[in-house]
């Protein structure tokens, strides 16, 4: 564990902190917690559809792919990690289709692509909680080497999408913020 939790501001003053974390799900909540204690931030409670809430602003929580990560921001806000694993090949008919090839043709048909839809489109179904459909539920509008910009079909509001490669271990994070509720 670093001495110090990975931390950066993001659009909009949000802010995300994260850390490394191997084993079972139990530990990863654990250190999660621990993390949100350890930044002095408040520890969220759910709503009924396990979307995470603050009593000010906006949160949301990931582990996966040997790290966890939280997020606050005055406007509502999704985040994913995940690693580029096998298991997203064998899964992407569930979650890529035509409409994502704007992003495929940028980055490539390969698996730290796959891992980059698959934590945009989890990102954004947090910042609404429910209601994405993860084949259908992004229109890519512009998409560069770090970021996008999508319109979540069904609630007809964009998403600014932004993705960083993490090392020690290898992981992608995507957060996703609705600058349109500001």
């Amino acid at each position: 564990m670093p001495e110090k939790p990975l931390s950066m501001t993001l659009a909009d003053h949000a802010a995300l902190i994260g850390e490394p974390c191997e084993g079972p799900i139990s530990d990863q909540r654990a250190l999660t917690d621990a993390l949100l204690q350890r930044s002095g931030w408040p520890k969220p409670s759910k709503l009924p559809n396990g979307k995470p809430i603050v009593e000010h602003g906006h949160c949301s929580v990931s582990h996966g792919g040997g790290w966890v990560f939280a997020a606050h921001s005055p406007v509502p806000i999704g985040i994913d990690v995940e690693a580029a694993t096998p298991r997203l090949q064998k899964a992407r008919r569930r979650f890529v289709g035509p409409a994502d090839q704007p992003v495929l043709d940028v980055f490539g048909d390969n698996l730290d692509t796959l891992c980059r839809l698959w934590t945009a489109k989890e990102a954004a179904f947090k910042v609404f909680g429910s209601g994405l459909d993860f084949l259908t539920g992004l229109e890519w509008k512009a998409v560069n080497s770090h970021s996008a910009r999508a319109t979540a079909t069904v609630q007809g509001m964009d998403l600014d999408i932004s993705w960083q490669q993490l090392s020690s271990p290898t992981a992608w994070l995507a957060v996703a913020l609705n600058n349109e509720q500001a």
